[in-house]
């Protein structure tokens, strides 16, 4: 976490020390000798009197408010005019009698130097991108979180989807399986529906021969074998046919059984896919809101940050300028 500012760098106290700073900073274009005697005190003139011999002196003693504490040379000058200014006014209330009670007044000087004011907007504007930079790797954190999450459900939701695709290739091959089958079953139907026919033909071109064997005796016999093997053959091929047709009958039933019990099993797990996907769906909706939820709530915050870094800039480029000035005004 970042380190949090002193009390002595926020704002607050930063902009009572600016006021202070105003306030502490020597009139200007007044010498030193009005500060120190009263208006009522009658050497005034007198002291003004001096003469522009004084006022190079009286100039040098306007020093930088920044530079604090003066050099031993400017100290040297402000106790000699405070020595005369105590003097004039020792002597003016000698002569006059009226002003004993002068008062005099003393320039104060800023408690911090321009250094030290630079050295706290300083760590004032560290701090401040420090906490700004955290804020921005803690979003950037989320954020990542946010779209590993987002990647994992969609990677969650192909799978779904994937094995949904399975499920219903496999239905389509046991749709085409039994398509196969009824088909066949058609085809054997139709096979047994023919052969039955030309069995039926061959009965009656048999009895139409027994019918002829009557008229002679020897056709009869050897007809009548012919006929009678050839019935035979027919009997075993149609008990053949039947057999056949009761075993396809019992597949086909067991076919549809399990088509029926897989159609079902298959009709299952394709609603409990689909309420998982719909689950999913819900989930991942609702965390895409929070989400872009949290997210706005950054972007503003961000934003009353910027207007906040924007404004303090603002301000002391104002404060520096007022610095600037009031230092040329004192410099002059």
């Amino acid at each position: 976490k970042p380190s949090r500012p002193s009390p002595s760098h926020t704002p607050k106290v930063l902009k009572q020390r600016e006021d202070d700073a105003v306030l502490n900073t020597p009139p200007q274009g007044k010498k030193v000798e009005d500060s120190y005697l009263t208006p009522e005190s009658p050497q005034k003139d007198i002291s003004r009197g001096s003469g522009k011999n004084e006022s190079s002196s009286e100039d040098s003693q306007f020093y930088d408010a920044f530079d604090y504490p003066p050099a031993p040379s400017t100290k040297s000058k402000l106790g000699q005019k405070n020595s005369i200014g105590m003097e004039r006014g020792s002597s003016s209330q000698d002569e006059g009698g009226n002003n004993k009670d002068a008062v005099v007044q003393l320039v104060q000087v800023l408690r911090y130097s321009q250094s030290d004011w630079k050295k706290m907007k300083q760590e004032l504007e560290l701090n401040f991108q420090a906490s700004l930079l955290n804020k921005e790797r803690e979003w950037s954190l989320m954020l990542g979180e946010r779209d590993k999450k987002i990647l994992s459900l969609e990677d969650a939701n192909a799978k779904l989807k994937h094995t949904n695709d399975e499920m219903r290739m496999i239905v389509a091959d046991f749709e085409k399986t039994i398509s196969q089958l009824q088909a066949e079953k058609d085809k054997t139907k139709t096979d047994s529906k023919e052969m039955i026919q030309t069995l039926e033909s061959e009965r009656d071109q048999a009895v139409e021969d027994l019918q002829s064997v009557e008229s002679a005796f020897s056709d009869l016999h050897r007809r009548y074998e012919k006929s009678k093997s050839i019935i035979e053959g027919f009997k075993r091929n149609e008990e053949q046919l039947k057999q056949c047709v009761e075993d396809l009958q019992g597949k086909l039933k067991k076919a549809e059984g399990k088509l029926q019990a897989i159609r079902s099993q298959a009709e299952e797990k394709l609603d409990k896919a689909n309420e998982d996907i719909e689950k999913i769906k819900k989930s991942t909706k609702q965390d895409i809101i929070r989400l872009e939820a949290a997210l706005k709530k950054a972007e503003l915050r961000t934003s009353n940050l910027e207007e906040s870094l924007q404004r303090k800039e603002k301000e002391n480029q104002e404060l520096t300028a007022i610095c600037d000035e009031l230092i040329s005004k004192v410099g002059s």
